[in-house]
């Protein structure tokens, strides 16, 4: 028979495992500094995009494939907001508007938000930058357009965009021993022993907060490091990052949707 004594601890246990969305588990000890508490987050969330996004889209994939700089633009804002994500939860996510301007800059400007460093040209050979840029977010917006995740995301009020998003706080991210990458789910989800449908639950992830990334997928199921430390997957699709790139729509004052939110892939 349990004490009164005992009962204490033991339901703060459980409550501590509730807290973090995990379930309990026979699971070897782990090291300490593999533990932590997830942040708490505010998520978008999954839409069914009305059937004139979905052409919007489509549209706007045709012209970016076949190079048709003014097709593209034409689907484009007369501003555009720049969500710039941070590589961990210690930077948190921020926004910046500009004037949509010229069709090339605006595509110059797109591109760049997609691109790590500059290309060197050979010796003596001198680079056209804006033109690599311009090629690039056409590449990134055909991409996106190709498998949209269509959800909300909080920095883009009123849009529906290609990835969902979340927000958070930085500073207390980092208090709780948060550094890393991460995801999170938009529904009660099970993590896994191992990437495959029939493998053990080692632990129950709550919407609303955000996990360990481990930046590894195999078979698209993602790899996480639960609060508890120890390893799980998520099934494909289930984790989102909580650094993702794509794009958003808002709707346009005249009718149908322009491309509005560009969400950068790096920092």
């Amino acid at each position: 028979m349990i004490s009164s004594r005992r009962r204490v601890p033991a339901l703060a246990a459980s409550l501590a495992a509730a807290c973090c969305g995990l379930v309990a588990s026979s699971a070897p000890t782990v090291a300490k500094d593999t533990v932590y508490r997830p942040p708490a987050a505010k998520t978008g969330e999954a839409v069914t995009p009305p059937p004139d996004l979905v052409a919007t889209a489509e549209r706007l994939k045709a012209a970016a494939e076949a190079g048709d700089r003014d097709a593209v633009f034409a689907l484009i804002g007369d501003e555009i907001a720049f969500v710039r994500t941070g590589i961990t939860v210690e930077v948190g996510r921020s926004v910046e508007k500009i004037a949509a301007g010229t069709a090339d800059a605006a595509l110059e400007r797109i591109g760049l938000a997609f691109t790590e460093g500059e290309p060197v040209a050979p010796s003596g050979q001198i680079f056209d930058f804006r033109k690599s840029r311009i090629a690039t977010a056409l590449t990134q917006i055909a991409a996106s357009m190709a498998d949209p995740d269509w959800a909300t995301d909080p920095l883009a009020p009123g849009a529906i965009c290609t990835r969902p998003g979340a927000v958070w706080n930085a500073a207390a991210a980092k208090r709780a021993g948060f550094e890393t990458a991460a995801v999170f789910v938009l529904a009660a989800a099970a993590a896994r022993a191992r990437p495959e449908p029939g493998a053990p639950v080692v632990g129950r992830l709550a919407p609303g907060r955000l996990y360990a990334d481990l930046s590894a997928r195999e078979n698209e199921w993602a790899k996480l490091r639960l609060p508890d430390g120890r390893v799980g997957w998520l099934a494909p699709r289930v984790a989102k990052a909580a650094q993702p790139w794509g794009f958003c729509f808002s709707p346009n004052r005249d009718g149908g949707w322009l491309l509005s939110t560009v969400v950068e892939a790096l920092n």
